[in-house]
């Protein structure tokens, strides 16, 4: 697995590599600009330059994107909607400025108005961010949830009717949270239960669209639908389960991306990165 972690991108994006590199990451994850404002981050050539120049000279070998918080593609509002869609398409643009491989996104909720009022919406928006955003090779994840809140994407099944919504576009993948999983009523602490949600996916959805993980505790026990991220083997999943996840064959070549609110509370930090190593090499 390819491991990295959540790292900041402030005082210039090309900062991110050194963060990730301080880390001793395989893989980083990043806002492009602040995550719970609409304002939209735009890379001068010269910015996008210097962080392709300073990745290229670097270890990453996989960068994604986060999207900002605030999308939400299944809302009635209609301009909360279209500031939406047109925050993906940016995040996309961002991406494709800085060569990064994909963009991770919360589909959002339906707000109470049912998952196949809200898929219609999501299939919308997909349009037409798929059709603003052309021949792009940067690729949006879907990302599943802990289940609060009508969220869309809380199983594998939600998650596979999104892109059969969207045509099954080869664009769209998924990042798989663990703690979100595990949250949504996934019981991944054992092999068997790792084995078992993987031979759902492989039938659900299909193991290509699976791009990348979120490597999460939990704080909150299995099927809480209460999301609370919690550092590694703190939590209810335990190390064991890291172990398992880690070294399991299905995701060798995939990245592994922290999200854990770290021991200083700053995120992810080298403690959990190190904890997580020291799994891959037993």
């Amino acid at each position: 697995m390819l491991l990295g972690a959540h790292v900041r991108a402030s005082g210039g994006v090309w900062k991110a590599i050194e963060h990730g590199e301080e880390l001793g990451c395989d893989a980083i994850q990043f806002f492009a600009g602040s995550p719970r404002t609409w304002k939209p981050t735009t890379y001068s050539d010269k910015d996008a330059a210097r962080f392709r120049e300073a990745r290229a000279a670097s270890s990453i070998r996989f960068v994604v994107i986060h999207t900002i918080y605030l999308i939400n593609l299944a809302t009635s509002n209609a301009d909360y909607y279209e500031k939406s869609v047109t925050a993906l398409v940016g995040a996309v643009r961002a991406a494709e400025r800085l060569g990064a491989q994909a963009i991770v996104n919360h589909t959002g909720s339906h707000q109470g108005d049912g998952f196949e009022v809200g898929l219609a919406r999501v299939r919308a928006a997909f349009a037409q961010a798929l059709e603003a955003c052309g021949d792009s090779p940067v690729r949006i994840l879907i990302e599943n949830t802990a289940g609060a809140g009508g969220t869309m994407g809380v199983d594998l099944p939600q998650i596979a009717a999104i892109i059969d919504a969207v045509g099954g576009d080869p664009r769209v993948g998924v990042c798989l949270d663990t703690a979100h999983l595990f949250e949504a009523g996934f019981d991944i602490r054992t092999p068997a239960g790792l084995e078992a949600l993987l031979a759902d996916f492989d039938t659900t959805i299909g193991r290509e669209r699976l791009v990348m993980l979120h490597l999460n505790d939990s704080k909150t026990p299995l099927a809480s639908n209460r999301d609370r991220h919690e550092n590694i083997g703190e939590g209810e999943l335990g190390l064991e389960a890291f172990r398992t996840i880690v070294g399991h064959p299905a995701f060798a070549e995939l990245p592994g991306i922290l999200e854990v609110p770290g021991y200083d509370g700053n995120g992810p930090d080298l403690r959990n990165m190190e904890t997580l190593r020291a799994l891959t090499a037993v």
